[in-house]
Order: C-alpha cells, then sequence, then structure tokens
C-alpha cells in the first residue's frame, strides 16, 4: 500500500519592526559651557523621561478682534510666547554620597540667583539629525525633594521657563562683504548657508538669504572708510550714518530688540545714525540689499551675522 504525506513549507514568522530609537542626545550646560550635566547618555542620570513637556514647539499666542455684525473675530497678531519645560529625570547611583555629588552639581547648574542673563542662567541642548541645538532656560521648580527618594535613586521634576522660545543655532554664522566704491547695478550675489568670501562686493539690490526657520535680527558690522553710508533694504531696513566712518573705525549695530545697541570702537555710539534709521528683522527668504558708501575702498567691509532660530529642539 502506497501512502502519500502532504507537507506544506512555512515561512518563518516575520518579527514586528523595531521601533525606531531616539538619536536625540540631551544635556544641560552652564551660561559659560564650562560645566554639563549628560542626561542621556550619563550612567547615573536618565532622561528626559516620559511627562518631559516643552522639548518640541514654542507655545503660540493668537490675538484676535471683534467687529459689531461680523461673525467670528479677525487675527490682528500671532505672538510666539515664553516657553515652558518641564524635564523629568532619573538619578540611579551606588551610593548616597555619588547622589549628593550628582545632585549638588545640578543645583548649581540651574541657580536662578548666580549669572542670570535676559535669556536665562543655563541651556539644555540637543544633538540630533537636524543639528546641535541649545535653548536658554531658567529654573523655577524641581528640587525641593518629595520625600519618597532613597539613598541610591531619586526623581527629579524640573520646571523652568525659556525666555527666548526659539531653539538657537550653537554658533553665529557671519559673511563679510566688500562694499562698492560705485553703486553698479547688478554686482553681487545670493548668500546664506553656503557662505561668500570677502571678496563679494555689496551695491545695489543684492540678495541676501539668512538660513534660520524664523525671522532673525542680524548684527551689523561696518569697518571704514567711508565719508556716507546709507544701508536700505528692501524688508523697510534703513541705516544711514551720514558722518560716516573714518579709516579702521569699526561702527557694531545690534538689531536683535533684546539686547539692542550701537557701538563705535566699543563705545556707545547711538547718535552716530541719523533719525529714520530703521532695523526690522530679516524675513524668510531673500531680502534684497543696497549700499551706497561715498569714498569708500577695498577696506570698507559690511559683515552681517546672525545666528539661526528654529521652532524646534530637534
Amino acid at each position: 500500500m502506497t501512502y502519500f504525506v502532504l507537507a506544506s513549507v512555512l515561512s518563518a514568522p516575520v518579527a514586528p519592526p523595531s521601533p525606531a530609537s531616539d538619536q536625540r542626545k540631551f544635556w544641560l550646560e552652564s551660561w559659560d559651557g564650562k560645566v554639563t550635566v549628560p542626561i542621556t547618555t550619563s550612567p547615573m542620570w536618565r532622561g528626559p523621561l516620559d511627562g518631559s513637556t516643552g522639548l518640541d514647539v514654542a507655545p503660540t499666542q493668537v490675538l484676535t478682534a471683534v467687529q459689531p455684525g461680523v461673525a467670528g473675530s479677525m487675527v490682528t497678531d500671532v505672538l510666539t510666547v515664553e516657553r515652558p519645560v518641564v524635564l523629568a529625570l532619573d538619578l540611579r547611583t551606588t551610593s548616597k554620597a555619588d547622589q549628593d555629588e550628582q545632585l549638588g552639581v545640578l543645583r548649581d547648574l540651574v541657580a536662578p540667583t548666580t549669572g542670570m542673563t535676559r535669556d536665562g542662567s543655563f541651556r539644555l541642548v540637543c544633538s540630533g539629525p537636524a543639528g546641535v541645538r541649545q535653548l536658554g532656560l531658567v529654573y523655577q521648580s524641581g528640587l525641593e525633594g518629595d520625600g519618597k527618594e532613597t539613598p541610591t535613586f531619586r526623581r527629579v521634576v524640573l520646571n523652568c521657563v525659556a525666555p527666548q522660545p526659539f531653539a538657537e543655532d550653537r554658533t553665529d554664522q557671519q559673511v563679510p562683504f566688500r562694499i562698492a566704491p560705485t553703486a553698479l547695478t547688478g554686482i553681487g550675489g545670493i548668500w546664506g548657508e553656503a557662505g561668500v568670501s570677502t571678496s563679494s562686493v555689496l551695491s545695489q539690490d543684492t540678495p541676501v538669504e539668512m538660513w534660520s526657520a524664523v525671522p532673525v535680527y542680524p548684527t551689523l558690522t561696518l569697518t571704514g572708510p567711508a565719508a556716507s553710508i546709507l544701508i536700505e533694504g528692501d524688508n523697510g531696513m534703513r541705516v544711514d550714518v551720514p558722518t560716516g566712518l573714518s579709516s579702521g573705525d569699526t561702527l557694531v549695530i545690534v538689531t536683535d530688540p533684546r539686547r539692542k545697541s550701537i557701538r563705535l570702537n566699543g563705545a556707545p555710539a547711538a547718535g552716530k545714525l541719523a533719525r529714520g534709521s530703521r532695523t526690522p528683522a530679516f524675513n524668510l527668504g531673500t531680502t534684497l540689499i543696497s549700499v551706497n558708501a561715498l569714498s569708500a575702498t577695498n577696506a570698507t567691509i559690511l559683515t552681517l551675522g546672525w545666528r539661526g532660530l528654529h521652532r524646534s529642539l530637534s
């Protein structure tokens, strides 16, 4: 008698895909950068844990107005307000002495009574696929203790606020331009992320593109000589220096409203700019800049500097 055995070949079960790992690395840093507390790669600190907030997009406030007889409302302004940040961290050590040491470093780092600036007293730094960005913070609470800690374990939930709500690049970008002695339309070219050499000439309607996710206020550094200088932009900028600059003089104009200043060779010089000068933000995209500088030479330089801002830390 013949028997037939029917057999089927089954493919190996397909394992479910592994969840993507978080490639971001976080650390806390003193304002001068000399002290750091790793919270992602440390053998003792773990974080940010579930419950951490404020690490993505900064909050927005929408202002509206109501017109009688018209349904709904109309938007009058959109503001990005200060960013609340909550950092949930675990501290695991092998001894109470190690725990006390780590907590002491953290307390000193976030202390709001020393080294305070307009933008905070310490930073949260994130390294991720988009690059390295930082957020200035002010400590509010979280180190009081809740009575649940053990000699080798403590949960810390830092409540902070970021006065400047946008995440910053770690370094400034600076691009120098030689100012054309005479106004020649068409000289110059688009510059931005790739950078431009000092031989580039800034004259009439030179396209300027700043790499940033939100509008930025640049710092203008003018180096003489020039009998007079007038800088205008299609964003409404007008910088008028009617008395010009002597050879070797440096005029630094910080246009950021958070730290606005005008200095000539390091000394305050608000009167150096003529009435009617305006320094609005550079919008996203391209801004056309025109410069007229009487008696300029090859040594006459305009350097535009800025730090990229981003809505999210990563």
